[in-house]
C-alpha cells in the first residue's frame, strides 16, 4: 500500500469518527446511551431492553469498584485505617461526603478533599450513576451513586 493510499484510508477514517462524535453530541446522547450503544445497541430501543441494562450497569459497576479501590488506596496513603466501614456520596459541590455519621468523617473528608482528581473522577461517576438511572430505573438500585469502603484489614 503506498503512502497516498495509507493517506486516504487514515483520513476516511478520521473523517468517519468525527461524524460519530458530531452525531453524539448533535443527538445530546447521554453517557448511558453511548455506553449501550458501544455495547452494542441502538439508542432509538434501548429504554425497553433488559440485557443492554444490564451491559450499562456492569460499566457503571466496574468504574465504582475501581474508583472505591482507587479511594481506599488514597485514604490508606493518607494514613486512615478505617475501623469502620464508610459510604461515600456527592456533597452537591463537586465533592466527596461521608453519607451519615461516622467516627472519622473530618479526617476522610479532608483526605478526599485534598485530592482535586479524585473527586473530579467521582463527582463524574455520580454524573453518569444519574444519567443512567434516569435511563433505565429500578427500584432495586437507589437513584444517587453511593460508594462503600469497607474497613482496613
Amino acid at each position: 500500500m503506498g503512502p497516498a493510499a495509507i493517506g486516504s484510508a487514515i483520513g476516511a477514517a478520521a473523517v468517519t469518527a468525527g461524524r460519530g462524535a458530531a452525531s453524539a453530541v448533535g443527538d445530546g446522547l447521554s453517557f448511558a446511551a453511548e455506553l449501550l450503544r458501544a455495547a452494542g445497541g441502538s439508542t432509538a430501543s434501548t429504554k425497553d431492553s433488559s440485557g443492554q441494562s444490564d451491559a450499562a450497569r456492569q460499566q457503571m459497576k466496574v468504574r465504582t469498584d475501581e474508583l472505591a479501590g482507587r479511594i481506599r488506596r488514597h485514604l490508606a496513603s493518607a494514613g486512615i485505617d478505617l475501623f469502620e466501614p464508610v459510604e461515600l456520596v456527592s456533597n452537591g459541590q463537586g465533592g466527596i461526603a461521608v453519607a451519615g455519621p461516622h467516627p472519622q468523617q473530618a479526617a476522610i473528608e479532608a483526605a478526599l478533599g485534598s485530592d482535586v482528581l479524585l473527586e473530579r473522577d467521582f463527582h463524574l461517576l455520580a454524573t453518569d450513576y444519574r444519567d443512567l438511572m434516569e435511563q433505565f430505573p429500578t427500584a432495586d438500585i437507589p437513584p444517587t451513586l453511593t460508594i462503600s469502603i469497607p474497613k482496613s484489614n
